[in-house]
């Protein structure tokens, strides 16, 4: 019988490449993870009814779609009265832990991209249908995922107009609730979202943690005899004093070094068609051991510690996007790579020239090389795309496709494609702006020579 060909010659262990393929194929198509909604309620304030008038519950329903879910869940009754307030109840503590069960705590449990997308509806109950108060809001204006807010809901008796309870949803600390409105009824509460990154983040986490994990080990293991080797090395001088008088050769060397460096530089501009590529293959080299020796720094500990200070605001300001929610976390379909690409691309005027500027550099670069740069053109083609469309698409919608075209033709890469974008958004403000400064100046000099006439 043939042998498999998705497998090797040893008959037991699957190809590389086929066993790759299989678990990427299997991280794309893993199924949504279940998302979980954990309110608290904390109390209900100002309620417009008798004072021996008291709530029942509070209940919580999410509508998917449009479709209303069977999955209600309740509170109990209220814990006591506010002594301070009048009418107003207290359901819980601030802070309970959201992990316990808790009769003021309302869980839903559904797949993460339903909940994200939900509408949510509180209902505080009495035993008169009639004196019930609604309160609404949508999870994705209000909450992120793997994040507490603390929300002061309006309440409503009329449920068709409680959907306005949405845009008066209030964030805020627990320091500030009793700062907030006190004349309508409202609803205090701690709301959480927690779910799943995506499957191919959840890889990539999981990856990188197996990989910091054998560099501690690794680092544990030779760090006193690297540490050991390095301190040798420094005070080697002081070991050895003989080894100073190495210095009497080699400054003269050093000397003549630096005075003969700007000929060197003239011999490079001349012969610069032979010695490019050498120089080019000397780069690539250089930026290839660097990356490999930076990564291999940042991934120990100390290495960790210095980028997290540095990227954990990038890291954050990211999230808070709806863009970085979409990438992280498992609450809907994946965002374009144009999507990304505008989440994280600067949007002030000079911000975006010195990025059209870098861009139109990259895609002129191939004229370094005549022949072989056509061959980086095609795939820098779609990356220019990309990017001229997250930046320019709302002022230049076809701007992206010319980009497209100008890097596949052949000699046309000297057009700065993604300047013109810039000049066509910000051109015509400047230029008005410049007019207007003109206008006050010439009106200025109006007066002063009216002025000196007189």
């Amino acid at each position: 019988m043939a042998p498999n060909p998705s497998y090797s010659n040893s008959g037991s262990q699957m190809d590389p490449l086929v066993a790759t393929a299989k678990v990427a194929k299997a991280i794309m198509s893993a199924p949504a993870g279940n998302g979980r909604l954990v309110a608290t309620i904390l109390s209900a304030y100002d309620l417009p009814y008798a004072a021996t008038d008291v709530p029942t519950s509070v209940t919580l329903s999410y509508t998917d779609r449009g479709r209303h879910s069977t999955n209600i869940v309740s509170t109990g009754p209220p814990a006591a009265k506010h002594r301070d307030h009048a009418n107003s109840f207290k359901f819980g503590s601030p802070n309970s832990d959201a992990n316990s069960a808790l009769p003021n705590q309302l869980v839903v449990s559904a797949p993460l991209p339903t909940l994200f997308e939900s509408e949510l509806t509180f209902t505080l109950t009495y035993d008169d249908p009639s004196k019930n108060l609604t309160s609404r809001c949508k999870v994705n204006k209000t909450l992120r995922v793997n994040e507490t807010q603390w929300l002061i809901l309006n309440l409503d008796n009329d449920t068709n107009t409680a959907a306005a309870a949405t845009h008066s949803a209030l964030r805020s600390s627990p320091s500030a609730i009793s700062n907030s409105t006190v004349d309508k009824p409202t609803l205090r509460l701690k709301l959480r979202l927690e779910g799943p990154y995506r499957p191919e983040i959840a890889a990539l986490i999981h990856l990188f943690d197996g990989w910091f994990h054998v560099v501690d080990v690794l680092t544990d293991t030779t760090g006193g005899a690297t540490k050991g080797i390095l301190d040798g090395i420094v005070h080697v001088p002081n070991k050895l004093p003989a080894i100073k008088l190495l210095l009497l050769p080699g400054v003269p060397l050093t000397a003549m070094g630096v005075v003969a460096a700007p000929v060197l530089v003239g011999l490079l501009i001349v012969g610069m068609p032979v010695f490019l590529p050498f120089f080019l293959l000397l780069l690539s080299t250089t930026v290839i051991v660097g990356a490999l020796g930076s990564g291999l720094y940042f991934s120990t500990r100390d290495g960790r510690t210095r980028i997290q200070h540095v990227a954990e605001p990038t890291y954050q300001t990211f999230l808070m996007t709806t863009t970085g929610q979409r990438i992280i976390y498992d609450v809907g379909p994946r965002p374009s790579p144009q999507a990304l690409a505008h989440a994280i691309l600067p949007e002030g005027m000079i911000g975006k020239l010195i990025v059209s500027l870098t861009i139109d550099f990259i895609g002129s670069a191939s004229y370094l090389l005549p022949i072989v740069g056509e061959g980086f053109d095609v795939a820098w083609a779609p990356i220019s795309m990309v990017l001229i469309g997250a930046m320019y698409d709302v002022t230049s919608p076809a701007l992206k496709y010319f980009a497209l075209m100008e890097e596949l033709l052949p000699f046309t890469d000297i057009v700065p494609s993604a300047t013109l974008g810039w000049m066509k958004e910000f051109g015509p403000g400047l230029l008005e702006e410049g007019r207007k400064r003109m206008e006050g100046k010439t009106n200025v000099n109006r007066r002063q020579v009216v002025v000196s006439r007189r």
